[in-house]
C-alpha cells in the first residue's frame, strides 16, 4: 500500500505538470522545445498562431523550417558546434533574428533559449516574441529624426532645442554659423553659454519660475 507521503509526492507531480501545461498554453510569447538534433519536441498554441503551423505540422520536423536562410542551412552545424565545444552565439544569450511563417513571409523577433535535460539529455525551448511592431516604431523614429535633421541643417536662420534645465540638446548648423561653436562644443552644456550677463545668470531661474507658475 502506498504510503501517504508517496501519494502527496505524485499529487504535487500531478499538479506541476498541469500547471506547466497551462502556463505554456496560455503564453503569449511561441515556445518551441527541440532535443539535440533540432527536432522539434513541441509546440504551444502561440507558435501555431505566430509561424501558421498547426503542432502536428511541427512536432518531429527540423526547427530549421521557422528560419529563412542562410539561418535555416547554418543551424544544425551551430547546434551541433555547441554541443561539441560549448561555444554559445544564442543559447543562454538570446539576440534579434529572423523568422520564416508557413506562408514564406519572414519577420523580426526576439529569441531566448534555454538549456535543460530530460532524461540525460539535452533539450533546448526558444521562447519566441515578435518584434515587428517594435521595428516598425523604431523605423519611424529614424525617418522622423533623418527629416528633422534635414529641416534644421537647411533652415537659414539658427535653432536651438534645449530641455526644461536648459541643456542644449540640438544645434542647427546656421546655428553653428551664428554664434561660432561647433556643436559638439555646446550640445549638453547650458544654453546660458550663449548669453552676455546679467542674461545668462538670470536664466535657469526664468526656466523654473515659468515651469512652475506657467508665466512667460
Amino acid at each position: 500500500m502506498p504510503s501517504l507521503g508517496h501519494d502527496a509526492q505524485k499529487a504535487d507531480e500531478r499538479l506541476g505538470d498541469t500547471l506547466y501545461r497551462a502556463i505554456v498554453a496560455t503564453a503569449v510569447d511561441a515556445i518551441v522545445v527541440i532535443d539535440r538534433h533540432g527536432i522539434i519536441r513541441s509546440v504551444n498554441p502561440a507558435t501555431e498562431r505566430l509561424f501558421g503551423y498547426g503542432a502536428d505540422e511541427l512536432v518531429g520536423r527540423n526547427v530549421n523550417i521557422l528560419m529563412p536562410e542562410p539561418y535555416a542551412g547554418e543551424h544544425d552545424a551551430y547546434l551541433a558546434n555547441y554541443l561539441r565545444t560549448g561555444r554559445k552565439k544564442i543559447i543562454g544569450i538570446g539576440r534579434e533574428v529572423v523568422g520564416r511563417r508557413s506562408d514564406g513571409s519572414v519577420f523580426p523577433m526576439d529569441l531566448s533559449v534555454g538549456e535543460a535535460r530530460d532524461a540525460g539529455e539535452p533539450i533546448f525551448v526558444g521562447i519566441i516574441r515578435d518584434i515587428t511592431d517594435r521595428k516598425a516604431a523604431e523605423l519611424a523614429q529614424r525617418e522622423s529624426e533623418l527629416r528633422l535633421h534635414s529641416i534644421l541643417d537647411t533652415v537659414p536662420d539658427a535653432i536651438v532645442v534645449i530641455d526644461a534645465d536648459g541643456i542644449i540638446q540640438s544645434f542647427s548648423p546656421a546655428a553653428e554659423r551664428l554664434f561660432g561653436y561647433p556643436s559638439s562644443e555646446v550640445v549638453g552644456r547650458n544654453v546660458n553659454v550663449l548669453m552676455p550677463t546679467p542674461y545668462r545668470e538670470e536664466h535657469d531661474g526664468y526656466i523654473k519660475r515659468y515651469l512652475h507658475s506657467g508665466e512667460r
